[in-house]
Parts: structure tokens; sequence; C-alpha cells
């Protein structure tokens, strides 16, 4: 009698597979027979569940997304509007080294948008959560009068998306990282000094 596959517990191998080789080795630097065999599969049964690398950086994308997603949303949830802000907009930068695998795989995901449409989609939508997150979060945080008044949400909340992926950017690929210490000070200063009140 055939063995039964278990087909979702294997994709998510394969998905994890890919997630880990890319963090590490980047999107160039990784080949579907490279990802079957960090799963323990041959590249046989990976395209099973896959039609093409395109294909699999877009699933293991999504697979990234889930776990980011469950830590913000959980920092969101938080009572304190500013604690609530300050906590999701420091989770985003690159302070340890899983978070700066996660940032170096992203990198690459926005370099493959370039050519393919279906990655270029997935990163539009990224990119669209992301900004609603941190609106929602600045618009709970000017209810509560925590911020000015006169504050231009969508302006705020794309300027603060700007500072974390410059911030990324100077520590992957600057050659002079800021330290995480730096990192979280400067996210600070920009809500102290840009959003808060005018004393």
């Amino acid at each position: 009698m055939p063995k039964k596959v278990d087909h979702t517990a294997r994709r998510e191998a394969f998905l994890a597979a890919a997630h880990r080789m890319i963090k590490k080795f980047g999107i160039s630097g990784v080949t579907a027979r490279a990802v079957a065999a960090e799963a323990g599969f041959t590249t046989g049964a990976l395209v099973h569940y896959v039609d093409s690398m395109d294909d699999l950086l877009v699933e293991a994308s999504e697979y990234s997304a889930r776990d980011v997603r469950a830590r913000m949303l959980e920092v969101e949830a938080l009572d304190d509007p500013m604690a609530a802000l300050r906590g999701v907009l420091h989770l985003a930068l690159p302070t340890d080294a899983d978070k700066r695998g996660n940032w170096n795989f992203f990198l690459g995901f926005w370099e493959r948008s370039v050519h393919n449409d279906a990655v270029r989609k997935v990163t539009h939508l990224r990119y669209e959560e992301w900004l609603k997150r941190v609106s929602r979060l600045m618009q709970r945080a000017k209810q509560a009068g925590l911020l000015a008044e006169d504050l231009d949400i969508p302006s705020a909340s794309r300027a603060a998306v700007a500072l974390i992926d410059g911030l990324a950017i100077q520590v992957l690929r600057s050659g002079k990282s800021p330290t995480a210490q730096l990192q979280r000070q400067i996210v600070d200063t920009f809500i102290e000094t840009w959003l808060r009140p005018r004393r």
C-alpha cells in the first residue's frame, strides 16, 4: 500500500527550505535542486508543488510574511497606542540576525519584482499592507491625542516606512551598519520630533 503523503506538510517543508536558503544565500544563489535537498526531498517532488522558481519565491514570501504579520498583530493589539506604534516600527528594523535575514530575503524579492509580474504584484500587496498598518497605528494614536492634531497621516506613514527602508539599506548594504540601539533611537527621535504634539 503506497505511503500516504501529507501534502500540506510537504509544501510547508519546501517553503521553509526556500525561505531559509534565500535568507542565507540570496535569490540568485538558490536553485530548485538546492531547495529540494534542503527540505529532504528530490527536485521531482518539488515540481509537484510549484510551477517555477518565481512561483516558489511568491509562496516563500507569503510563508515569511505569515510569521512577521503575526508578531506585528500582537504588538499592534497593545493597549497603549504609542507603545503599539513604536513597537511595530521597532519590530520592522533589522536589529538581529534573523531580521537581517528577512530583510535580505525581501530585498532580493524586490529586485526580482522588476522582471516578474507575479512577484511585483505580491510586492505591491506587501507594501500596501505595511503602509495601512502604520497609518492605522498613527490614526489610533492621533485620536487618543498622542500625536499632533495637524499630522498628515498618509505623509507621516510614508515617511515612517521610508525611514525603516533606509535604515535597512544602511544595515545591509552600506558597510557601516548602525547598531540595533541606534536604529531604535532614530525611530524614537522621528516619533518625538515629527509626530508628537508641539510643546
